[in-house]
């Protein structure tokens, strides 16, 4: 008997797995820095107002930008994994991720366009969330990538 070839993917639903691991490596990237920041010795000292008023150290968000950092990590690599094992339910919480994300991004880019906008580290990085998460909005529900992802979930 032969065996029937594997039907192949179509390349709209191999860029959705690259678009969600671009948008992983971004948001990753923003926590990587908010860490390393963190433990630079000059930055110690700094201190932050919130939006309450009340103002924290850098040193004191220590470990919730790592913890931040791991869970981060974590989701998006699973998420990322099953994506490219192209899973259905993985398609869909990839899409509220990219959605999440382009909130976030927007809300980063008008919080620095509303105040003093001279971090451009932070600007780059929303807008480079924004443009990530509309990439993968813009292929997860595309017709052939929608497709591919039913039959490998059947």
């Amino acid at each position: 008997m032969q065996k029937q070839p594997a039907q192949q993917q179509p390349k709209n639903a191999k860029n959705l797995s690259i678009a969600f691991l671009i948008l992983a490596v971004v948001m990753i990237g923003a926590q990587l820095i908010n860490v390393i920041i963190t433990l630079l010795p000059s930055a110690a000292e700094t201190t932050l107002q919130l939006g309450d008023g009340t103002t924290a150290s850098v040193a004191s968000l220590r470990n919730a930008y790592i913890t931040s950092l791991l869970f981060l990590l974590l989701l998006y690599g699973a998420v990322a994994f099953w994506v490219y094992k192209s899973k259905n339910w993985a398609r869909w919480v990839a899409a509220v991720l990219a959605l999440l994300a382009a909130f976030g991004g927007v809300q980063g880019i008008a919080r620095l366009l509303a105040g003093s906008g001279t971090d451009m580290v932070g600007l780059a990085l929303s807008l480079a969330q924004v443009l990530a998460a509309g990439w993968v909005l813009s292929l997860a529900f595309r017709s052939d990538v929608h497709e591919w992802f039913k039959k490998q979930g059947a």
